[in-house]
């Protein structure tokens, strides 16, 4: 007879950007579950009214019920990760663009006050 194998494969993940690097990786004493955080309809569209016609069964306590399990808290962490990122990167960007306007102003203040545009203005009426 044949023995079966009792160890199981954990799904792992690695990110790699130019400015950072990560993994993700399954923690099999935690609790897992094929309902994902971040798939599904939105809460905005939840709160409506709608349902989710499309939500997965429950896993099987079996190794690819398991598997499914493992996956979906894999993927539920990557885009968790991944939003936080784009977040960052849109309040930096955000940052560098009130930054320009700052500069811009006090550029415009240091100058006596004097606008280009207001000067083109005055310039035109004269005409």
């Amino acid at each position: 007879m044949s023995q079966q194998s009792t160890v199981e494969l954990l799904p792992s993940c690695h990110y790699e950007a130019p400015d950072e690097i990560k993994d993700f990786a399954i923690d099999p004493s935690s609790v897992h579950t094929t309902d994902g955080k971040t798939t599904g309809p939105s809460d905005h569209v939840l709160e409506a009214g709608a349902i989710d016609k499309n939500k997965p069964s429950q896993h099987k306590d079996s190794k690819i019920g398991r598997l499914r399990a493992y996956i979906t808290t894999l993927q539920d962490d990557v885009n968790v990760y991944l939003t936080q990122r784009m977040k960052e990167a849109d309040k930096d960007k955000n940052s560098e663009n009130i930054q320009q306007i700052e500069q811009s102003i006090e550029r415009r203040v240091l100058d006596d006050g004097v606008d280009e545009d207001d000067e083109d203005e005055e310039e035109g009426n004269e005409k």
